[in-house]
């Protein structure tokens, strides 16, 4: 299907040839055009992908130290 709308309707919209646009029929109204927006959020692949390389790997010099079990001040276990 094609729509033929002014040059002068697409600029002020920021439209241009081949944008993609969601269509909505509202009844008694008419036809709403409505610019199709990019999702934001990225898949759980993307964001698993991202996770793992960031992550790196667990390295000795990065270690938090010696765990000390003695309490110190007034801790409640």
């Amino acid at each position: 299907m094609g729509v033929r709308i002014p040059q002068e309707f697409l600029e002020n919209a920021h439209l241009g040839l081949g944008a993609k646009v969601e269509i909505e029929l509202i009844p008694e109204e008419g036809i709403l055009l409505k610019p199709l927006t990019e999702r934001k959020r990225k898949s759980n692949r993307e964001l698993r992908k991202l996770l793992l390389s960031m992550r790196g790997k667990n390295k000795p010099e990065m270690s938090q130290g010696i765990l000390i079990d003695d309490s110190i001040g007034d801790e409640i276990f």
